[in-house]
């Protein structure tokens, strides 16, 4: 195993999942990377909060925020985790299958649901999604 891709949205969930592929690099001494990607879905953009622009600028705030917290963890000292955002126009299922392809990703670890009631149902399709389509493994963490 070279190339772990964990899916993150900010949820708790999303947050398990990269604890559990770092601890498992740990785990099994591995030298295998981490990417954690997240997929800003354009067709989903919440008109009422601006313009994209200010959308994208908040969005990738919050995300590096996100980014930051997991490389800051003491477990992920010594782990090659690099940092992707997608602003995709496809689903989400799609970006994140399209990119584990392109990358040549061996494992992608994702959490079973989202952050709030509405995006928990819409991420728990999008695990079930990424577990069907994905042409490699899938670990998903609860």
């Amino acid at each position: 195993m070279r190339k772990i891709l964990v899916a993150i949205d900010g949820s708790e969930q999303s947050f398990k999942a990269a604890r559990y592929a770092i601890d498992m690099i740990k785990r099994i001494g591995s030298d295998a990377s981490i990417i954690l990607l997240h997929v800003v879905s354009i067709p989903q953009f919440p008109h009422h909060l601006g313009s994209l622009d200010e959308y994208y600028m908040k969005i990738t705030r919050e995300v590096d925020d996100w980014f930051n917290t997991i490389s800051s963890w003491d477990e992920s000292k010594g782990i090659n985790i690099s940092r992707k955002v997608i602003h995709s126009h496809t689903s989400i299922v799609e970006a994140i299958v399209e990119y584990a392809e392109e990358e040549g990703v061996d494992l992608i670890v994702i959490g079973t649901r989202g952050r709030s009631r509405f995006i928990r149902a819409l991420l728990g399709s999008v695990a079930q999604g990424v577990v069907t389509y994905a042409r490699c493994p899938v670990l998903v963490v609860r």
